[in-house]
């Protein structure tokens, strides 16, 4: 058998090669695939034989399988290929065995191949073979036969009629077997190439059963192959009307997919832009409209997307003449199947209308998007599981429409908008929800029925239950508003209805932003209001000040177990109501305090007291509370109080102003303290605002202020607000009347504290912030005006409180302060004589130790020289006192270090209180002022700069004309022999130094400069010891004041002055002539007497000459009693001669009121001014010793000795 079978497969092979020997070829020059240089080869009985019925089935198989090959490689002769179909159609028959149909079916397939060009009518056989033959499993070899007779669709010649229905047919089965890629992508060429031979009916068959496909397909390839398919039909056919709803109903789905999402709307496009595209819109409004697709979530949302696309969207189809408001009521039908795939699509269809083109939109189109809103909303609110996507494009939605209602582009209903946004406001931005509270604010207005409840509601809504910040200010302001334009006629309904309720416990609001806006908003209310009101506000703002400012957290058990608890700075961004609040009290009470009722600001003034306590008793050191602090001690320190205890604050230029209706605290004599109601002044009654009523005033304490001061001073650790309160504590003091308003013990309690600070050594310890270099001696600096302040209520000061006071400002002699201590206890010299005559003498000593400085000059000087008024504080001095002044004063005689003014001062400091110390004491300092005087003159090199070079040589020359001269008129200076050495020692001194000096300064101006400098201390040197020279040993005489008499008598006399040593010497005679007449007169009284007695023998009854004479000397001791009033010794002498008046005038007899020694207002006897005539008429001389220093007498005052 095996070698039998061995020949047969020889002898088959054989043949075979014989058979496909090599023969002459014949090029064929025409058919479908162009010219063929294939060889051609012939089929012999041989083979046809093997192949036919008449062979063993398994031969014939085998036969085909080889043969297959070959026929599809080369060419057959003529007829070949119908031989070959004859021996194998047998094959196909459906009894047949299935890899006999199968060998066969891929025969004809390379036979169709191979023989493409040649086939001729078997085309149309093979296509019928094709098409009747319905065995199910030999479909994909029909399929592949299909192919290649038709080149894969593309060629149906012969067969064009029957193609379309045999796909048709066909396509369900071939779909089934699971060949849909492979149909589907015949079908595609089938259509492009061959769409003309294709009916309607066939296409939309084709269109029906490839949308089928699509939606029922599973892979990836079979649905982008079926809107291939689909996409053909459109580009390259014609789409059936009846297909159109399957068609739309495809592509709404398919769009779901995001593999096929730009295909399927490129599709759609296409087909929105044939002729059917209006028709598409509207079956796609009927899709969404129809109430059984509404749960075809993927068919809705791909209508909704390819009609919001088509006509407003990135891909917008021009061809479409529709408006939004033909397909908007569509989408608010394709809402009403609640899935948010559908409402998703529907946001962001209209987002993008609104936002593309809501300018445009008519108020009807707008009405149906509110309404779409409002459906949106709705689904959101009752569908928790809503995607956060939606929400999102939701909220852009709102915010566009809101950004066109702000631009004034919105057309739709405002009310039904922000009806919208209020149901959605505890989701919606900050934005959003204040442009609605700005809209609701608008119909909040007393024209509007139910505001005050609208208001109420709003404040529930967007302050109370709301927790944003912008939101509740923002209505904070709206109420703000409503109270600002309706508080003149609501004001107490607003009050009571909306502020106390929702303001009422603003103090435990977690906000400080909140509550600084709401603080602030009481304070503007509370400055208007002046009903009881006010006080239900003030105690809202107590409540807010009265917070912690600082945060107390417990730490570890102390070993006994009790847990300490240490106060922590909290945030000073938390304190910001807090100091709002103070500021605005503040303000408040400069308002109140000249408004009625006057109990508003008594309680404001509670407040900021108790409030600034509250501050000490809990140790607050936050920035916050220190800058609080500032601003209430400002403002009590600038409190005054006027000569009728009324109260004032400075207005923005400094003036003060005084309340009518507020005094300060007025003490009881009785009880000590104060009422809050008083009765006014007699001056303030008249000022009653209400005619016939008695205005009832209130008072203030100000010792509760007082108090706060002395406990700042006792515990203030910032340093800024020490410094304020020594500052403006100075002023107040200047206020006797408001600081004796309260008790009289704050005073003395002040006192001991200022004094207690000044000596306190670790003081600047606790001091915080602090400039960098802080000695003790500026914070010294800010204390000693205080205390000088304070020395004017030395009446309210016990003795020992003074002498701590005195002995405060002698410790800061020696200290840098030491002006400012100088200047304090002049005024203490002054106010507090008792305690500084036991304290001076220390005081004196204390200003000896100090360095004699251009700083100090003036005030020293300046107490030296007050000193001396007051003689009962020197009255026990004894040499030691006066010597510790005069090392005071000499050294600032230095000329060289100081101004001529310091110098000059010096010298009289020098001259007066020499001559004011005892004579016993007087000779023992002579020694001691003079080498000190000298010392001060430039015997050696000193410095060439000093004070005194600022003045310019004119006023220098003044200066000296005034101290070296007795009147206006300058005189020569001539020394006494005495001190020509000394003076010439001093001359070629102040050369020395001038030729020193040319080297480095030269010019007529500085060498004239330097002379009048040196003339101008001379004679202040010289007049100083020609002083000490005269009263050394005697007192300080002046001449006596000449007498009427003595006057009249020396008027037209000659006068001479002689000048011997530093002394002049005047002698006046009398003007009467040298003879003397028998009575005793001169010839001036002689000559009077006889035309009085002419002139009484005139008349009736002549005047007596003692009569005339009486009358004569008082005219002229009245007229000499004027003009002697100017300082005495003055050298002038009256050189008027009287003038005899003739003797028919009557005479007016005047009477003397000079009260002289020898003329008074009775009658003087006659033989008295005989006398006194007979004595000067022989010739009274008058010497005058005069100062060399001074023109004219010196004049004591006795009252010290």
């Amino acid at each position: 058998m095996a070698k039998q079978g061995g020949k047969e497969s020889t002898t088959l092979k054989d043949k075979v090669k014989q058979l496909f020997r090599p023969k002459p070829s014949r090029v064929v020059t025409s058919g479908i695939h162009g010219k063929d240089t294939r060889e051609e080869i012939t089929c012999t009985p041989e083979l046809l034989k093997e192949i036919g019925p008449e062979s063993p089935l398994n031969n014939r198989l085998k036969a085909l399988r080889e043969f297959g090959d070959i026929v599809a490689s080369r060419l057959l002769e003529d007829n070949a290929v119908e031989a070959l179909w004859l021996n194998i159609s047998d094959l196909l028959d459906p009894q047949a065995s299935a890899e006999a149909r199968h060998i066969a079916l891929r025969f004809v397939q390379s036979l169709i191949l191979g023989q493409y060009d040649r086939l001729g009518i078997m085309r149309a056989h093979f296509f019928r073979v094709v098409r009747h033959h319905q065995v199910f499993e030999d479909i994909p070899e029909r399929l592949e036969v299909f192919k290649a007779l038709s080149d894969n669709g593309k060629d149906i010649t012969n067969f064009e009629e029957e193609t379309g229905p045999f796909l048709l047919e066909w396509m369900p089965d071939a779909v089934s077997y699971g060949r849909t890629f492979e149909f589907m992508t015949l079908m595609v060429n089938v259509i492009k190439f061959n769409s003309s031979f294709l009916d309607e009916e066939i296409v939309a068959g084709l269109v029906r059963h490839t949308c089928n496909v699509c939606n029922q397909a599973n892979s990836e390839e079979e649905i982008e192959a079926s809107l291939r398919v689909l996409d053909a039909v459109v580009c390259y056919s014609c789409l059936p009307s009846e297909s159109l709803y399957q068609f739309i109903t495809t592509l709404c789905r398919t769009i779901n997919v995001d593999k096929f999402c730009q295909t399927s709307w490129k599709l759609m496009r296409n087909l929105l832009g044939t002729h059917l595209g209006h028709s598409s819109i509207y079956t796609m409004c009927t899709i969404l409209q129809d109430s059984h697709n509404r749960s075809d979530h993927q068919l809705l949302r791909g209508a909704v997307f390819y009609v919001g696309m088509s006509l407003w969207g990135a891909g917008r189809v021009n061809s479409l003449r529709l408006t939004p408001t033909s397909v908007l009521p569509s989408f608010l039908q394709a809402l009403s199947s609640n899935n948010p795939i559908v409402a998703y699509e529907v946001v962001l269809i209209i987002h993008r209308l609104i936002k593309k083109y809501g300018k445009d939109l008519q108020q009807v189109t707008w009405e149906i998007l509110t309404d779409i809103l409002e459906a949106l909303l709705k689904y959101i609110q009752t569908s928790p599981g809503a995607s956060e996507s939606l929400l999102m494009n939701f909220h852009s939605v709102l915010s566009t429409v809101e950004f066109l209602h702000e631009n004034k582009c919105f057309n739709g209903s405002s009310e039904r908008l922000f009806g919208i946004i209020e149901k959605f406001a505890n989701k919606r931005p900050e934005s959003s929800v204040l442009l609605l509270v700005s809209y609701r604010a608008q119909s909040i207005h007393p024209a509007k029925d139910s505001w005050i409840l609208n208001l109420q509601n709003l404040m529930d809504k967007y302050f109370r239950y709301e927790l944003r910040t912008p939101i509740r200010i923002k209505v904070l302001d709206v109420l703000s508003a409503v109270l600002s334009s309706t508080r003149h006629l609501y004001e107490e309904n607003l009050i009571e209805g909306v502020v106390l309720p929702q303001l009422g416990q603003i103090a435990d609001d977690p906000d400080v932003e909140v509550r600084n806006v709401a603080v602030q908003l009481l304070m503007d209310l509370a400055q208007t209001c002046n009903t009881e009101r006010c006080l239900d506000i003030l105690n809202i703002i107590e409540k807010v000040i009265s917070r912690p400012m600082d945060t107390k957290k417990p730490v570890s058990a102390t070993p006994e177990g009790a847990a300490e608890a240490k106060p922590a700075a909290v945030d000073d961004s938390q304190l910001a109501d807090i100091q709002t609040a103070v500021h605005g009290l503040i303000e408040l009470f400069q308002t109140k305090l000249y408004k009625l009722p006057s109990t508003h600001a008594c309680q404001v003034y509670d407040m900021l007291i108790g409030h600034v306590q509250s501050h000490y008793q809990h140790h607050y050191m936050a920035h916050t509370a220190c800058q609080i602090r500032l601003q209430v001690f400002t403002c009590l320190l600038h409190l005054r109080a006027d000569s009728l205890h009324r109260l004032g604050l400075p207005d923005k230029d400094g003036n003060y102003k005084f309340t009518a209706y507020i005094t300060c605290d007025a003490k009881d004599p009785g009880s000590g303290r104060s009422s809050r109601a008083t009765s006014p002044p007699s001056s303030l009654k008249a000022k009653s605002p209400t005619p016939g009523a008695t205005l009832k005033i209130s008072s203030l304490p100000f010792s509760k202020a007082f108090s706060a001061i002395l406990t700042c001073l006792s515990n203030e650790t910032e340093w800024e607000v020490l410094r304020l309160v020594l500052q403006k504590l100075t002023e107040a003091l200047q206020n006797k009347a408001l600081i004796l308003s309260g008790h009289v013990s704050s005073v003395e309690e002040l006192s001991s504290r200022l004094c207690a600070m000044v000596g306190q050594r670790t003081i600047l310890e606790k001091l915080q912030h602090t400039p960098k270099e802080f000695p003790r001696s500026e914070f010294q600096s800010h204390m000693y005006p205080v205390l000088t302040a304070l020395a004017t209520y030395h009446a309210h000061l016990d003795q020992l409180r003074q002498r701590e006071l005195v002995r405060c400002l002698e410790s800061g002699l020696v200290s840098k302060c030491a002006r400012q201590c100088v200047c304090a206890l002049t005024v203490c010299s002054l106010e507090m004589r008792d305690v500084m005559v036991k304290m001076l003498p220390s005081v004196l000593l204390r200003l000896s130790q100090i360095s004699a400085t251009v700083a100090m000059a003036i005030p020293v000087l300046e107490f030296l020289s007050g000193l001396i008024r007051l003689p009962h504080l020197y009255a026990n001095f004894v040499e030691e006192q006066y010597m510790s002044i005069f090392a005071i004063a000499l050294p600032y005689t230095n000329p060289f270090k100081f101004s001529q003014y310091i110098v000059a001062m010096a010298h009289h400091v020098i001259a007066m209180w020499f001559i004011r110390c005892r004579l016993p004491f007087r000779r023992s300092f002579v020694q001691y002022i003079t080498k000190g005087l000298k010392s001060n003159v430039p015997m050696e090199e000193r410095s060439v700069s000093s004070p005194s070079s600022h003045h310019s040589p004119s006023t220098q020359e003044e200066f000296r004309k005034r101290s070296a001269s007795f009147t206006e008129r300058p005189r020569s200076f001539r020394p006494s022999p005495k001190s020509k050495f000394e003076l010439l020692q001093l001359e070629r001194s102040f050369s020395w130094r001038d030729s020193r000096q040319l080297g480095t300064e030269h010019g007529p101006a500085q060498e004239e400069r330097q002379e009048t400098l040196l003339k101008v201390h001379t004679e202040l040197l010289e007049t100083c010891l020609d002083m000490m020279a005269r009263y050394t040993f005697s007192t300080c005489s002046t001449i006596p004041k000449r007498s009427p008499v003595a006057e009249f008598l020396l008027a037209g006399g000659q006068t001479m002055t002689w000048m011997l040593g530093n002394q002049l010497i005047t002698v006046t005679t009398s003007g009467g002539g040298l003879r003397m007449r028998r009575n005793g007169v001169c010839e001036k009284c002689a000559s009077l007497l006889n035309l009085e007695e002419d002139k009484q023998a005139e008349t009736k009854s002549p005047m007596s000459s003692e009569e005339y004479v009486e009358a004569e000397f008082r005219e002229r001791s009245d007229s000499a009693s004027k003009g002697t009033q100017e300082a005495p010794g003055k050298l002038e002498t009256l050189t008027a001669s009287p003038s005899i008046p003739p003797a028919d005038n009557k005479r007016e007899r005047k009477r003397s009121k000079s009260g002289g020694k020898y003329l008074s207002s009775a009658p003087t006897p006659m033989s008295l001014l005989k006398e006194e005539f007979q004595l000067f008429s022989q010739g009274l001389t008058e010497r005058a010793l005069m100062d060399g220093g001074e023109k004219g007498t010196i004049q004591e005052d006795r009252s010290g000795e």
